[in-house]
């Protein structure tokens, strides 16, 4: 245990490099090198403050094993300042939102081992599907930037990087099992191969499970995950190749969250009011009591139902079974299933002296949805086309004539005789990626003071978005989680031209080439170190829309067996854009980066960068119109930002220090807006709102005064606001008077730290967040309060009995059971259908790690 407070002492005294402080073989390699090469980090609980020109924190596994086991690596960051992560449960499967110096989570590019792992349609980050925490050697966080060869097409928040563990020289094996609070139960199984040729290949091999309950409402989350690692080092200078597989399944019930309607139901109008405006905001400020009764409040409005029952599965020839109130807000399709996966290759190789070669590469899929359910009516007559009537209230509303299909009046989908019913139906959005990445770095060392290099960036996604619909059970349960994605099945809707019904149908391809270059230098004996970088990426968006576009809509389209003649015959059908292939849309730009260290002191140093950022419209979003047909009156442009950083850090064995302050400026700021979706998914859509103007400070500082005393702290301040209205580009009204307005969801102060005791065999750690208050609207009227969590973990060794890595661990979140909400679905406006997610009661998990 000693030497967890003895880290920092530990790598001032062997000028150990800190060899992962970027995402790319390529950038560590240029950082390893150049930057750091006369000063190392050091690190103060597992914390360290890379000597680099950009503003970064490092967290390593020193850290990252005290957390609660298989928390996701981004709850983990919320000790950074300037980060602040919001889960949806206390142990992490059910995903959250992730803020860096006010981005969202879709402006910060997320990277394993180099690979981006944002969703390359929506560019969304899902927390649940990352690696096990115990296989994370590092993580580190880039403020407002990125590395030159950052494969990514929105990044102009930062980047988070984690890289895994590299095998060990002598063969080894963990186990760890862990019980908690709503029935939580997990194992994990680590086994190290140690070096098994004599060319010194080694590898690594792991396995976990989990499963718990939902701390609030009925369902489940189960989550099993599989990794392995074969490294070779190729000569004695540090070349290496390394091949790394990872598979993640997750099969999680969703939680269902209040509206600001809905408290108002439960709590009433005088604690939050019928009208709200901008000129009185209304803060979302209950009382415990207040909080508990709501929490605790078994409507449907906000809480899914365990079970329920169909009554178009008891049909009767010739009378009507409607399913149009039942089964509409069932757990059992408030699900969110994903298969995800890779394989890494990393790689460095030395061909000369002075020239070094690195190379990634990756391949990557995905399948998944955010379940759902609708309505359908048998007949042709009874649909949607037919809207205002009393047959048609509650059917999916896009319906019209597709279960004809042109040829007949309707179908039997209950198998009852008649076209007479409405049916429910599974009606789940699937994703299917492919995904491919290569990243090549050349790097040419003239003198031990300056160095080149040059990237060559390449990533192409392929996204299969469907929406197949297919019967339910009696209880309203789907028979297959992915629906009839594998095509005509025995519980697939089909239409009467036996095609298999879908909402959606559409195929994209997301290509990226990028060109970068840098250069790094250090002059004045090493005191001044320089890096001056830039990329220039060439995005490509290729479309292809099966289905008819649905003016305004990102998530549905008109997929339909009906000629081209049909179509054109419905007035509303009419209106939508003829299906297309290969609908191109391009984005490019030169973004430069420079950046300088410079050593007042052997201990004080300042450093400066600035850096030009790219956030491309969402790919999803350009389903919305069809640039023939439909063509919007402002397309979304994509949004550019200029970010300079200036900080000073202190760092010495006992002490490390930072402290910098940022400004950024936004061009074409795009504003996402979120509505939460039944079966827990949201549909999102962008706009450009013109300008904003972010600034902050930043700070942080870890001490090791004494040799069993460790103190971390730290603290960040935000002010980020919108310098425009939102205008109604038709008629140039004002929409939304947002000019002035705070960033939605974002906090302008947050500060906390950590204290960490440690008397061998036992050491205790108790770590504190503070959230400072955010708008949930982008008027500003609806503010969601500040809130303030305690954790603590606390470890017994059992190396008195013979087992020097065996330990029990207990682990306490949320320690004082603060009352807070977490997730927020922005809106608009109050009137707007935004989303309080319920923060996490206190939870508490033991486990028993076994090392061998």
């Amino acid at each position: 245990m000693r030497k967890t407070l003895m880290y920092s002492a530990a790598v001032a005294a062997l000028g150990l490099p800190t060899l992962a402080s970027a995402q790319s073989t390529g950038s560590i390699d240029a950082e390893t090198d150049i930057v750091v090469s006369g000063k190392r980090a050091t690190g103060i609980n597992g914390i360290e403050i890379p000597d680099t020109p950009k503003a970064k924190a490092v967290l390593t596994q020193e850290f990252i094993a005290h957390r609660v086991p298989g928390q996701s690596i981004l709850d983990t960051i919320n000790q950074i300042p300037g980060v602040n992560f919001t889960n949806s449960d206390p142990y992490g499967a059910s995903g959250g939102q992730l803020r860096i110096r006010g981005f969202d989570g879709a402006r910060v590019s997320l990277t394993f081992d180099g690979i981006p792992l944002n969703d390359s349609g929506n560019y969304a980050i899902y927390s649940n599907q990352q690696l096990d925490p115990e296989l994370i050697e590092q993580v580190n966080v880039n403020f407002g930037t990125t590395d030159v060869d950052s494969p990514t097409a929105s990044a102009s928040g930062g980047t988070v990087n984690y890289r895994s563990l590299t095998p060990t020289d002598t063969m080894g094996a963990t186990a760890i099992y862990s019980h908690g609070t709503y029935d939580m139960n997990r194992v994990f199984g680590l086994f190290n191969t140690g070096v098994f040729t004599a060319f010194g290949t080694k590898a690594w091999f792991s396995a976990s499970k989990e499963s718990y309950d939902q701390y609030r409402g009925y369902g489940s989350l189960d989550k099993k995950q599989f990794n392995g690692k074969l490294y070779q080092p190729l000569g004695s200078n540090g070349d290496f190749i390394s091949i790394a597989g990872h598979y993640n399944e997750n099969r999680n019930s969703s939680y269902s969250n209040p509206s600001l309607a809905n408290i108002r139901s439960v709590l009433g109008t005088s604690v939050v009011p019928s009208t709200i405006g901008t000129a009185t905001p209304y803060t979302l400020s209950l009382s415990k009591s207040q909080y508990d009764a709501l929490y605790n409040n078994t409507s449907s409005a906000f809480l899914y139902d365990a079970s329920c029952s169909l009554p178009s599965a008891s049909g009767v020839n010739g009378t009507s079974q409607s399913d149009k109130s039942a089964c509409s807000n069932v757990a059992a399709t408030a699900i969110n299933p994903s298969n995800t996966g890779n394989v890494r290759l990393n790689s460095r190789i030395t061909l000369t002296r002075k020239l070094t070669l690195t190379f990634d590469g990756a391949y990557s899929f995905t399948r998944a949805n955010g379940g759902g359910s609708s309505v359908l009516a048998e007949s042709n007559a009874n649909a949607t086309n037919a809207a205002g009537t009393a047959a048609a209230s509650g059917v999916y509303s896009y319906q019209f004539q597709r279960l004809g299909a042109g040829t007949a009046s309707g179908v039997d989908i209950n198998g009852d005789g008649d076209t007479l019913d409405y049916v429910r139906v599974y009606s789940p959005s699937n994703t299917r990626t492919q995904r491919f990445t290569a990243i090549a770095n050349l790097r040419y060392e003239f003198d031990a003071d300056n160095a080149v290099r040059f990237a060559y960036t390449w990533d192409r996604a392929r996204h299969r978005q469907t929406g197949e619909m297919s019967l339910l059970d009696a209880t309203g349960q789907p028979y297959n989680v992915f629906s009839a994605i594998d095509g005509v099945s025995d519980y697939a809707v089909v239409d009467a031209a036996g095609n298999v019904l879908q909402k959606r149908n559409r195929l994209s391809y997301a290509i990226l080439h990028q060109l970068s270059g840098e250069y790094r230098g250090s002059f004045l004996n090493e005191k001044l170190k320089v890096a001056l970088g830039v990329r220039a990426p060439f995005f490509r968006r290729n479309l292809t829309n099966y289905c008819y576009t649905i003016p305004g809509s990102t998530s549905d389209a008109y997929c339909t067996s009906q000629t081209a003649a049909q179509v054109a015959a419905n007035a509303t059908t009419a209106t939508y854009g003829l299906p297309y292939n290969n609908r191109v849309k391009t984005y490019n730009a030169v973004l430069p980066n420079v950046g300088l260290t410079y050593a007042i002191t052997p201990h004080l140093s300042t450093f400066a960068s600035y850096s030009k950022g790219f956030s491309a419209p969402r790919t999803d979003n350009l389903y919305a119109f069809d640039d023939v047909k439909i063509k919007p009156t402002g397309a979304v442009k994509p949004e550019k930002t200029d970010t300079v950083d200036l900080g000073l850090r202190y760092t010495t064995a006992l002490i490390q220090a930072q402290v910098a302050g940022w400004y950024t400026y936004y061009d074409n700021r795009i504003i996402s807006t979120t509505t939460e979706l039944e079966g827990g998914g949201t549909l999102t859509t962008d706009r450009n709102v013109g300008a904003v103007k972010s600034k902050g400070v930043d700070a942080s500082i870890g001490i090791a005064p004494v040799q069993h005393l460790s103190v971390y702290g730290f603290g960040s301040f935000i002010d980020a606001r919108l310098q425009s209205d939102v205008i109604n580009p038709t008629t140039g009204l004002v929409t939304a008077n947002t000019a002035g307005k705070f960033v939605v969801e974002t906090p302008k102060w947050q500060y906390g730290g950590r204290m960490q005791v440690d008397f061998d065999p036992i050491a205790i750690g108790l770590q504190v967040k503070h959230v400072g208050r955010r708008y949930a609207t982008d008027v500003n009227d609806v503010i969601a309060p500040g809130y303030t969590t305690v954790d603590l973990d606390t470890r017994i060794g059992l190396k008195q009995l013979g087992l020097p890595q065996t330990y029990f661990q207990l682990n306490v979140a949320n320690l004082f059971n603060e009352r807070y909400f977490s997730n927020l679905t922005t809106g608009t406006d109050s009137t707007s259908t935004t989303r309080y997610t319920f923060g996490s009661p206190r939870t508490f998990v033991a486990s028993i790690h076994f090392g061998f």
